[in-house]
């Protein structure tokens, strides 16, 4: 059986982008947080992934469970997904930065994710916002 088209351009675009799951080393410190998430998202540690949120994040959803819910119920790309590698960092300021990151979701469908981080006071960067856009994969 031959693979799918849609398999092959997922492949190739982790090929362009990096692998899922990188060492530590590899990635750039906002860029671990946003993979940390995506890892605790996909292994079921929900605390884990709310404990990446930035403070306006936690305003908004205070409890965990109020920030799975509209995680669940707006994101489920990010909630479930099969497998992410990143894209490039924009620097905003000097203590924001947004990095696209490249997601198939459960369906298998891709979307480029948009993640704004900002660091904190700690040094530690946090997740300050995601929006996601569907690809077109060249008529897969």
């Amino acid at each position: 059986m031959y693979p799918t088209r849609q398999f092959l351009f997922a492949l190739v675009l982790t090929a362009a982008y990096g692998v899922a799951g990188a060492s530590a080393d590899e990635l750039s410190p906002w860029q671990s947080t946003v993979d940390q998430q995506l890892q605790s998202f996909q292994s079921g540690d929900d605390a884990e992934a709310y404990s990446h949120a930035a403070p306006n994040i936690k305003r908004f959803f205070p409890t965990l469970e109020g920030f799975m819910a509209m995680v669940e119920g707006g994101y489920p790309q990010v909630r479930r997904p099969k497998s992410w590698s990143m894209g490039r960092s924009i620097p905003l300021t000097a203590s924001s930065v947004a990095q696209e990151v490249i997601i198939v979701g459960p369906e298998g469908k891709l979307w480029k994710a948009l993640y704004t981080l900002e660091l904190q006071e700690d040094g530690s960067w946090q997740i300050s916002g995601v929006s996601l856009q569907g690809m077109k994969s060249f008529g897969v």
